[in-house]
């Protein structure tokens, strides 16, 4: 028997909550008809625990999980059920995606070597799986791509996995989620300006703030002359970067200060 992904969240929703009155939605409707599931009265219907319990086994039947997902069906797993609707309810492509790369030592997912060159995308539940020693947040994923670029990098001889830190498409929150689950230690390389010592004080169990030697930080600040990342942001990230403490924080902080201006990424991957 097939089920729309409509009819699975709804036969699972039956199952956690043992009875109870529903809109009379199209789905409901549907169950009712085809199924003979509970009892229509005006615009609502009413389920009862041997309703609750043929959900049960309907879900048991077509081998389909009676705890939903978190993140929700795939776009395989609704197909297996009812190949027509199978966008339905779903996963967008990218939902649970996150960019990584094995930036130094050998970085393995189940006992195959995460991919150094450009960048692969796992899911959050594979990205969990990988043996790291440390997470590398990158901010860009230009940066990411291209990251044996940046020939000032130590990796101290750790299995360093670089992480995109996300955007619209593979989203932040999936990979704050990845970064917080983990307990693997965090390395941060973000732009040097506020809003990006700001988001490298915030990530959990961060040991190194990754920047070029300072002299050289320096000259390349001054050159790009990028003043904006200074001016616009530093009213919005003062107090969160006084408040740290951490040397790692307050020393490119201070220099920026000196400065007043900052460096996008992109200008220190060659440096």
């Amino acid at each position: 028997m097939s089920y729309t992904s409509y009819e699975i969240a709804f036969l699972q929703d039956l199952v956690a909550k043992g009875s109870g009155q529903k809109a009379a939605s199209s789905t409901s409707r549907s169950l009712g008809q085809h199924y003979g599931m509970g009892q229509h009265i005006g615009s609502r219907f009413t389920f009862t625990e041997s309703d609750a319990a043929r959900a049960r086994l309907m879900l048991v039947n077509a081998s389909i999980p009676i705890v939903p997902p978190s993140t929700g069906l795939r776009r395989a797993e609704a197909a297996r059920n009812n190949p027509t609707k199978e966008k339905a309810g779903t996963l967008a492509p990218h939902e649970d995606s996150i960019a990584v790369k094995a930036a130094h030592g050998h970085c393995d997912l189940d006992g195959h070597p995460v991919v150094t060159q450009g960048y692969q995308v796992l899911t959050l539940e594979q990205a969990l799986r990988v043996r790291a020693d440390v997470l590398l947040v990158v901010e860009n994923l230009e940066s990411l791509r291209f990251l044996e670029r940046n020939r000032w990098i130590d990796y101290e001889g750790k299995a360093v996995l670089a992480v995109f830190r996300g955007d619209r498409t593979l989203r932040a929150d999936v990979v704050a989620r990845f970064i917080e689950s983990s307990g693997a230690a965090v390395w941060a390389y973000f732009d040097f300006d506020p809003a990006g010592l700001g988001m490298s004080a915030k990530l959990p169990r961060l040991q190194r703030i990754l920047l070029p030697p300072e002299a050289a930080l320096a000259r390349a600040a001054r050159k790009a002359n990028q003043v904006h990342l200074y001016a616009d942001q530093g009213g919005q990230w003062n107090r969160v970067l006084m408040s740290d403490e951490r040397p790692m924080v307050q020393r490119p902080w201070e220099l920026l200060r000196q400065l007043r201006v900052g460096l996008a990424q992109e200008l220190m991957d060659m440096l």
